[in-house]
């Protein structure tokens, strides 16, 4: 396999050269696989191009890209990503920092879980046997952790625990191909929950390697000010993407609602029964939410054509109708059992409001419309 090691570097002079020393000599432990050094540099001006200009004269493998501008980690690494795909057709992707808080001695051993078919392989400093510096502030701690427990909490992916180390192998065909790099959702430290969102969202085989995150050799923190709103946005923004269909759904819910309570209470105060005045609203509010579900809250996967439109409006009818009818029955059991009271008749209404909503939203999305999302 061709394996490219993406580093971005700003202000790197004093680690650089060294970093791609050593890992000239980590490539030597595993001689089956083509292994290169792509150095993504972001106009630097201590003069680390220079450093790795002097190391392309000794070292064939090693490669510099100069970014356009420097525009944050993400774009650098997304820069980095476009040129080991296309350019250097990579067969695998690593990243990794060039300050050595990454040891470059765990890059073959990243390498060996996907000799062993894994895709997505982690240097994970939060799974068992993994660590971060003790000289570390309580804060960063903190946030470090915590923000990598709400991570796990909020994007529902229990097999990770580390969602923003910089320290991966990622397989190209099937996987870093297929993802959306131009619409990244963080130029910023926050990339890293956006990519492996997405890699486990395309099936990738995950494993965690513990790491022991190191400090810095020399030089400066590349820290951002704002990761932890960042990464905040980043992860709120992906949670409501993969689940907008069901946000849309409970706005028209919400629509149907409004004209199914209405009509119910303005029916049973006619002429009607409660129970008759359940169904002809529920029905009712049936055909607007069709229309709305089918433009909007499932817009991207919308029923064209007037055959299609009639037998998804059938299929639609039959399917609503069973919390339709299982509500109608839970009122009129209610009111007889209880009186033909607005609290009763109002409360049994909306329990089986809930249980529609649970059982429509699941019959819609993966029946009626069940396109790509």
């Amino acid at each position: 396999m061709k394996i490219v090691i993406v580093i971005p570097t700003y202000n790197e002079a004093d680690n650089i050269g060294r970093l791609v020393d050593i890992l000239q000599q980590e490539f030597l432990k595993r001689p089956g696989h083509d292994f290169h050094t792509l150095v993504v540099e972001g106009n630097s001006p201590d003069g680390t191009a220079n450093v790795v200009r002097d190391k392309m004269k000794t070292h064939e493998n090693v490669h510099l890209l100069m970014e356009k501008e420097k525009a944050g980690l993400g774009a650098a690494y997304v820069y980095g990503f476009k040129e080991a795909m296309y350019e250097m057709k990579a067969d695998v992707i690593v990243e990794m920092d060039a300050d050595f808080q990454h040891d470059p001695k765990d890059v073959v051993r990243l390498v060996d879980e996907i000799d062993k078919g894994y895709d997505y392989v982690i240097g994970s400093r939060f799974a068992k046997g993994g660590s971060i510096p003790e000289e570390w502030a309580f804060k960063r701690k903190f946030f470090s952790v915590g923000g990598n427990i709400f991570s796990k909490i909020v994007l529902g992916i229990f097999n990770v625990n580390d969602f923003t180390s910089g320290f991966k192998a990622s397989r190209v065909k099937g996987f870093v191909d297929r993802l959306p790099l131009d619409t990244i959702l963080s130029r910023g430290f926050a990339y890293k929950i956006d990519l492996l969102f997405k890699m486990h969202r395309l099936g990738a085989k995950i494993k965690e390697v513990p790491i022991k995150f190191g400090l810095r050799d020399r030089g400066n923190s590349k820290m951002e000010n704002n990761n932890m709103t960042d990464s905040l946005r980043v992860v709120v923004t992906l949670r409501y993407n993969e689940n907008k269909n069901f946000v849309k759904f409970l706005a028209v819910g919400g629509i149907g609602f409004i004209v199914d309570a209405g009509l119910f209470n303005i029916l049973r105060i006619g002429t009607l029964s409660s129970r008759n005045s359940a169904l002809a609203s529920g029905f009712t509010a049936m055909m607007v939410t069709f229309i709305l579900n089918n433009y909007w809250s499932f817009g991207e996967r919308k029923i064209d054509g007037t055959k299609k439109k009639v037998v998804g409006f059938i299929v639609y009818i039959i399917f609503s109708s069973i919390p339709i009818a299982v509500r109608s029955r839970l009122v009129g059991f209610s009111v007889s059992m209880f009186g033909d009271t607005a609290l009763v008749s109002n409360t049994a209404f909306l329990i089986g409001i809930i249980l529609g909503l649970i059982w429509n939203f699941t019959v819609y999305s993966k029946i009626i419309w069940k396109g790509k999302k």
